[in-house]
């Protein structure tokens, strides 16, 4: 038996809780695991820009006349 992973986006935020409800009533029932989804385990997953990355995406935000790249870094949140 092959276990598939879902994402569930309700369409309008008002009907979150609804959709969140069924899903916690089949997790009740031993049908499915329900498990919401932690913004911070998305964040691990990525990979560190390179130096070189870096260097380019301040070059593209166009700050290197205007900030040093220490400022550069902090403004773009590198």
């Amino acid at each position: 038996m092959i276990m598939k992973t879902y994402r569930v986006k309700a369409v309008r935020e008002s009907e979150e809780k609804l959709v969140s409800d069924i899903l916690q009533n089949l997790q009740r029932k031993g049908t499915i695991v329900f498990e919401e989804e932690q913004p911070e385990s998305r964040s691990k997953e990525t990979t560190p820009a390179t130096d070189e990355q870096v260097q380019e995406i301040i070059d593209e935000a166009e700050l290197s006349p205007y900030y040093s790249e220490k400022e550069a870094k902090k403004i773009l949140n590198l």
